[in-house]
């Protein structure tokens, strides 16, 4: 990374990505093929709320990593996709959670001493 654009950008990245609900939204939709309802989103994630959802699928969308498509034969239904782009970011965040679940203890581990040797400072 040897100029600011290029920090820039992957900044930019780091804040999409560091979102409570992108990678679980993203997960989700790969799960369940890169496509899928927003209700069957809501579903395979109780813990989001309507309003932290679809304003996570439109930054989603914004960015090019998801594109909404509207039913409007029958009944209107809204169903959003993974796209390329999306699908290529895919292994990247793949990696991450695997990292997490590896050094998680670790991580609570240190940071368990750090407010203990803040406490006794």
């Amino acid at each position: 990374m040897s100029n600011a654009i290029e920090l820039d950008r992957t900044r930019v990245l780091l804040d999409i990505l560091s979102d409570r609900w992108t990678v679980p939204a993203l997960g989700a939709l790969c799960d369940s093929g890169g496509a899928a309802r927003f209700n069957a989103l809501r579903r395979a994630l109780p813990a989001v709320s309507q309003k932290s959802l679809a304003a996570c699928l439109r930054r989603l969308e914004m960015n090019g990593l998801v594109e909404r498509h509207v039913f409007t034969k029958g009944r209107l239904a809204v169903e959003y996709r993974v796209t390329q782009l999306g699908h290529s970011i895919e292994a990247p965040v793949l990696a991450l959670v695997a990292w997490s679940e590896q050094f998680g203890d670790q991580v609570d581990a240190a940071r368990s001493r750090y407010r203990e040797d803040a406490l006794t400072a």
